[in-house]
């Protein structure tokens, strides 16, 4: 049984991402909807005007919004079990610290603005680069679905946790793989050919184990974020890694993770390439 959470305020992409995790759990798995509000309270000394923030007035109102979610949720998932957290606390500490505890944690991807753009300044994107377990990130409009699951991988420094988590969601969605590997525009035959042999043979295991599972492997040229991204456009998950947790703000932002999150139109799953299980 695995526990998949979500972070859920009060947009519409946040309950999108909540029908995203529903739908991809599996018979026994736990869904859990966390929802933080501490932003108002931590306002009030920075204000020369008095601010009416009733916590406990702001905690039934999300309890109930979490509530009717899960509601909404059971109707069309009756067997999956949903619980609901609501805590005094902002939203980026507490879904990191909560990540500890969980398989999977998923948040909706807003329509980015500029400072979004330019900055790391989003909760998916903040979650992402901090996050203790892989985080799924359900973008603005997401239509992604019946596509292929994509895999990103470095043939010279391979992830299977990011492998199993393509071809174990590729088994609940009945998806196909596509496996993807970046190579140098300037790379010469034999290079490519190694390469080739390289991505191929790391997926021998992970064929065996899901023999029913339709698997692809394509390289690809250029810059990896733009052609990872080009490779498969169809996706219904785009899978990636990330640097490891505590990497300096340079490595996440130029980081191919996080240039998929910002760019990439379907669902993507991020996972700390240190990390094995």
């Amino acid at each position: 049984m695995n526990t998949i959470a979500v972070g859920v305020d009060l947009s519409p992409e946040s309950e999108a991402a909540a029908r995203w995790a529903a739908a991809s759990a599996r018979v026994g798995d736990r869904l859990v909807l966390i929802h933080g509000f501490a932003a108002a309270a931590a306002l009030q000394p920075l204000s020369e005007f008095e601010l009416d923030f009733d916590v406990t007035a702001t905690r039934r109102a999300a309890v109930a919004h979490l509530s009717a979610v899960a509601a909404r949720l059971g109707t069309h998932h009756p067997g999956l079990r949903i619980d609901t957290v609501v805590e005094h606390d902002f939203a980026i500490p507490l879904l990191t610290r909560l990540s500890d505890q969980v398989d999977l944690m998923v948040v909706g991807h807003h329509r980015p603005g500029l400072i979004e753009r330019l900055t790391t300044g989003s909760i998916s994107s903040a979650l992402s680069a901090r996050s203790h377990c892989p985080v799924v990130t359900v973008p603005y409009g997401n239509l992604a679905t019946g596509g292929p699951v994509v895999a990103a991988i470095d043939a010279e420094a391979p992830s299977d946790l990011a492998l199993s988590a393509a071809f174990e969601y590729a088994v609940v969605t009945g998806s196909p793989v596509a496996v993807v590997c970046a190579v140098p525009d300037a790379a010469p035959p034999a290079q490519i050919e190694s390469v080739y042999a390289r991505a191929d043979a790391l997926l021998e295991p992970w064929r065996r184990r899901f023999p029913d599972c339709a698997t692809t492997l394509q390289l690809v040229n250029g810059n990896p974020s733009r052609a990872v991204r080009e490779a498969v456009p169809q996706a219904s998950l785009l899978v990636v890694t990330r640097p490891r947790a505590g990497s300096t703000f340079a490595a996440w932002a130029g980081s191919v993770a996080r240039a998929a999150q910002h760019h990439t139109r379907c669902p993507i799953a991020i996972v700390d390439h240190s990390r094995t299980s």
